[in-house]
């Protein structure tokens, strides 16, 4: 399924991007957690918590880039017809590149990439796939990274990177949420000596704990912009993204 002479591909770009009208309109915040069947490997609870609303049992769900097929635990609990495509995982139902999809057009309700798109070498292209293979008004949903340290990875989108992005590709933002604070994200992968990723661990402790001692807290934000500010922390992104109807 992986295609070895594959023909070139032609995108649009828009001219210019509406990132910050996106983000006064989506939600940011993080999603209220529904979930409560088995766990992944990876825990995907809020990712799937988010994805429920829009689908019903028999969906048909694609997982791009599935690793360790870690995710079928869950879309199997809530009866929805899972298949997995990854590059090079052995787990995976069906060896596939993600620039080009191996399914016809409008066949899945739902894709789900967790922390796929940094390893792509063209997301761009990869969106364009997603958005050909969902069924309309079908949704996207996964993490991104834009905080985190090298893993092997070619694009890192920041919140108005991801926007551009999803604006390529012709879906439309739902929303937005931040995993993790960049500073953790670096204690733990960060190619730095054990003793500084310790230190680190500490520092990211310490601005959980005490976020009062960043002097830009001391400003009379509102809770939007104190979520924002989260967001633009983060070390990777969680979104969910819908296909026009």
């Amino acid at each position: 399924m992986r295609p070895h002479d594959p023909l070139p591909s032609s995108l649009q770009f828009p001219k210019r991007s509406s990132v910050t009208e996106v983000l006064d309109r989506v939600p940011i915040e993080r999603p209220a957690l529904t979930y409560r069947g088995p766990k992944a490997l990876r825990d995907s609870g809020e990712l799937v918590s988010a994805m429920q609303p829009y689908l019903s049992p028999g969906a048909r769900v694609l997982d791009l880039g599935c690793g360790p097929r870690d995710q079928a635990v869950v879309f199997d609990h809530l009866r929805f017809n899972y298949v997995g495509i990854d590059f090079d995982s052995p787990a995976a139902d069906i060896a596939a590149d993600a620039h080009s999809i191996p399914f016809a057009r409008e066949t899945f309700d739902a894709v789900f990439s967790y922390a796929v798109l940094e390893h792509l070498h063209n997301p761009f292209l990869a969106l364009s796939e997603v958005n050909r293979v969902l069924k309309p008004g079908g949704i996207y949903c996964g993490t991104v990274s834009q905080g985190e340290p090298f893993h092997s990875s070619f694009f890192h989108a920041t919140a108005w990177g991801f926007i551009s992005l999803v604006e390529t590709s012709g879906m439309r933002i739902q929303r937005l949420w931040p995993s993790y604070d960049t500073l953790r994200a670096l204690a733990v992968m960060g190619r730095y000596p054990r003793v500084i990723r310790l230190l680190l661990r500490a520092v990211d402790a310490l601005h959980t704990k005490f976020p009062l001692l960043a002097p830009r807290k001391r400003i009379a934000w509102t809770e939007r912009e104190r979520m924002l500010d989260d967001l633009y922390r983060a070390a990777s992104i969680c979104f969910v993204v819908q296909k026009k109807p």
